[in-house]
């Protein structure tokens, strides 16, 4: 075997090397495209006498020197086919007419300018491509008519003077009238170069017959054009002596390289003028054109097919009866050469769920149909499996589907109202009796301190006639370890208990599942129901919290198991056609009894933010002519109101020593807890449940100006809720013989030197891993309270 491919190999490279130098010397021995015009060949040079817009230099030249020379043509097609033009022109340039020699790289390709020299040229691009004839010449016209084009003058960017009398087009410009753009160049050796060109696709169309003559057509291309779309009689492209125009007598004016456009006609408009057999024809605008022949109804023509009965036979076959109503026709006027449209859309419930379509042309139509004329037809075959249960067959069947691009014209348009017809089956094959499930799982308690046990256990139930015995049944923690596992008999439509067993785990939230009969040891009808899925979470006390040990992120992960598809199994079919001949077949089919489980982990995350506010009171203004009670609170604001606007502090984080203050404090707990539980099949996966919930503690800790520890003070919670709180200093009662108030203050030191006293605040045991979340505060202390000794000053001039 070795030896043979050695030899083929060899053939191979020998056959390589022949067809290289071949290409090789064809290229050498290449005659300029432009020979036949001007008699120059490759390698001609002059001193003088090229005239026009170098696109290297960016500049109009007059009578520069010049140099033939050949390069290589690559015209690659939509196909991702590329068409090689060996003699591809190019006239090379200097940089300056005192340059010694001529620079390749501001080469560039021109074409003499005679319709004869553009239809060599569009020759060697689109030979061997599949055009008719009739196309290729219109097109082959149209391009090779731009020679004549007035605008090609001296100038013109596109437009070339050389030894004064003859006259070139530049190939990169002139190429765009048929679809083509300019890439790139590319140097292959010091004597070989090559241009790139991209040919825009060939248009398309499609026409569909119906209540309006629907025309889906799409127009490729680099520049901007005018496409036009018309309908002739059959067979005049393309002469077109007669037209009709099928856009109200408008061209369509594109810009973009591919265009896309659906035009609707009223076939009535057309037959008029034509009459019933036409040719639709859309020119994009170069000259190449996408034509298709359809037969038109006459007026007042009836055409309709209607089906009759849809019979779905014991061998899975699905027949449709349908009847020809109307005028006697040929049918293939009327109808695409691939035949009729037909489709039956099947689904399939019950043991097994499946949703298909039986698409199919029916070829099969005779060559003449009359007026009730009955036709049957073969839509396919629904193969059911020998898997146990009931199977529901609901088909909807379509002759002639009016949705079709290639519908068979009926007429008038309301005949495509009656193409359809439904039809409804039952058939039952009897399978395993029993379904094993797994009905629920619980760990009690459900939420543990770490190295504290759960005990979990199970109920499971045989629904069925008759007992399983010796049931595998598994518990797995997070999807993946297992923990405990028995065997157990299981008496018919009976729930029993199972497990028991003591659990401990890690710090985290714990998936906990039941599985009965994993490893599919039993016969089960519905192996949906086998799993049941519970939580326990396992936490960690970590006593009171500081700021420099402060936890206010964390995440963790939680494993669910949920249904992500069902297996595709493999089943054997026996059928006869027609004939009697027996055949034998293995298909696969998908088992929706069986679902496919799954683990997926997902990872929540949770955040515990702090903000606290300290207030002294001491930015209220007071004035002795409009006393008011808040007056009490900031005795010394007629002075710290001017120092702190000169500091530029807030008048209300400054006390005096011996003054209070308040505190109030705002705490946000945030998780995505079990909002992204993954989304699989039968209501999988089932969340865990269980809430988690902000602090339950907030505490102040507080030093003094001199920096000296002073105390710490727990808050209480005055608002809000279990993710989103405020707490304040506890509610105490200050009385003396002038006083009997209710306050939440803490008051400083009354020999507190001038300095800053700082509050520490501190959230804690909040979410699943006893969160903790800190935030510093300070207030400035200027002063004291005997240095109040007025009653009250006046300080409303200072706001």
């Amino acid at each position: 075997m070795s030896k043979r491919i050695i030899k083929k190999g060899l053939l191979f490279f020998a056959a390589s090397f022949t067809l290289m130098l071949s290409v090789l010397s064809v290229s050498a021995a290449a005659i300029p495209m432009l020979y036949d015009h001007v008699k120059w060949e490759y390698g001609k040079e002059e001193i003088n006498g090229f005239t026009g817009y170098v696109p290297a230099l960016d500049k109009q030249v007059s009578s520069n020197p010049w140099q033939l020379d050949q390069w290589a043509g690559m015209f690659t097609f939509s196909d991702g086919k590329t068409r090689i033009v060996p003699n591809y022109d190019v006239f090379n340039v200097k940089r300056t007419p005192e340059d010694k020699n001529f620079s390749k790289e501001n080469g560039f390709g021109l074409i003499f300018k005679s319709e004869s020299a553009l239809g060599d040229f569009f020759n060697a691009v689109w030979s061997g491509q599949s055009i008719s004839s009739k196309q290729r010449e219109y097109f082959k016209t149209k391009f090779s008519s731009n020679a004549n084009d007035p605008i090609f003058i001296e100038g013109h960017e596109y437009y070339y003077r050389v030894q004064y009398r003859n006259e070139f087009l530049r190939t990169a410009g002139i190429v765009q009238r048929m679809g083509i753009k300019f890439d790139k160049t590319e140097k292959v050796n010091d004597n070989s170069y090559r241009a790139y060109f991209d040919v825009s696709p060939w248009p398309e169309l499609t026409v569909t017959q119906g209540k309006q003559l629907v025309m889906n057509l799409s127009a490729y291309g680099y520049t901007e054009r005018n496409v036009r779309l018309v309908a002739v009689k059959k067979g005049d492209f393309p002469e077109m002596s007669k037209v009709v125009s099928l856009t109200d007598g408008k061209l369509l004016r594109a810009s973009d390289p591919t265009y896309t456009d659906t035009i609707k006609f009223n076939a009535k408009d057309i037959v008029k003028v034509l009459g019933t057999e036409v040719d639709i024809i859309l020119e994009d605008g170069y000259g190449r054109t996408a034509i298709k022949s359809v037969t038109l109804p006459k007026e007042d023509q009836n055409i309709d097919y209607v089906p009759t009965k849809l019979t779905l036979t014991d061998g899975g076959q699905l027949w449709i009866k349908y009847r020809y109503n109307g005028e006697e026709i040929i049918p293939s006027d009327y109808m695409s050469e691939r035949g009729m449209p037909m489709t039956a859309k099947v689904k399939i419930g019950g043991a097994a769920t499946a949703e298909f379509s039986l698409p199919s042309m029916n070829q099969s139509i005779p060559k003449s149909l009359q007026d009730g004329q009955e036709l049957s037809y073969l839509l396919g075959k629904i193969e059911i499996s020998d898997a146990p249960g009931k199977y529901y067959i609901k088909v909807d069947a379509t002759i002639n589907n009016p949705n079709h691009q290639d519908r068979a014209l009926e007429a008038p348009s309301k005949a495509y109202d009656n193409n359809g017809i439904h039809g409804e089956w039952l058939i039952e094959r009897k399978g395993a009796e029993n379904d094993l499930i797994a009905q629920s799982i619980t760990a009690s308690p459900s939420a543990l301190t770490l190295g504290q046990s759960s005990t979990v256990t199970a109920k499971v139930k045989n629904v069925g006639g008759t007992d399983v015995s010796n049931v595998l049944i598994r518990f797995i923690e997070d999807g993946q370890k297992t923990i405990y596992e028995t065997r157990k008999t299981m008496p018919a439509n009976t729930p029993i208990t199972v497990g028991g067993f003591k659990w401990t785990g890690d710090v985290g939230i714990h998936s906990l599942t039941v599985v009965v009969d994993p490893d599919k040891e039993k016969p089960d009808k519905d192996r949906t129901n086998n799993v049941a899925i519970t939580g326990c979470s396992v936490s960690k006390n970590g006593g009171d919290a500081y700021c420099d040990t402060t936890k206010p992120t964390a995440s963790w992960d939680v494993t669910y198991p949920l249904i992500t598809g069902y297996p595709t199994k493999t089943r054997t079919v026996s059928w006869t056609d027609s004939k009697g001949n027996t055949r034998t077949s293995s298909e696969s089919y998908v088992d929706y009894s069986d679902p496919i489980w799954e683990n997926r982990k997902v990872t929540y995350n949770e955040k515990l933010t702090v903000k606290a506010e300290l207030d002294t009171k001491q930015g209220i203004a007071t004035d002795p002519k409009n006393p008011k009670d808040e007056d009490r609170e900031s005795r010394g604001s007629w002075e710290i109101i001017p120092w702190a606007k000169e500091k530029k502090l807030n008048p209300n984080e400054v006390t005096r020593a011996g003054y209070g203050v308040e505190i109030k404090v705002q705490t946000t707990y945030t998780t995505d807890w079990e909002r992204k539980v993954p989304k699989g099949l039968e209501g999988t996966a089932k969340p865990i449940g269980g809430e988690l919930k902000g602090p339950t503690e907030v505490r102040a800790y507080i030093w003094d100006s001199r920096g000296k520890y002073v105390t710490s003070i727990g808050l209480v919670k005055t608002s809000g809720n279990d993710k989103t709180a405020t707490w304040e200093l506890p509610r105490e009662r200050f009385k003396s013989k002038f006083l009997d108030i209710y306050e939440r203050k803490f008051y400083t030191d009354v020999k507190a030197p001038d300095g800053k006293y700082t509050f520490k605040i501190v959230a804690m045991h909040a979410g699943q891993h006893d969160l903790s979340s800190c935030f510093t505060k300070k207030i400035t202390i200027f002063g004291s309270m005997y240095d109040d000794w007025q009653t009250k000053r006046d300080t409303s001039a200072w706001y």
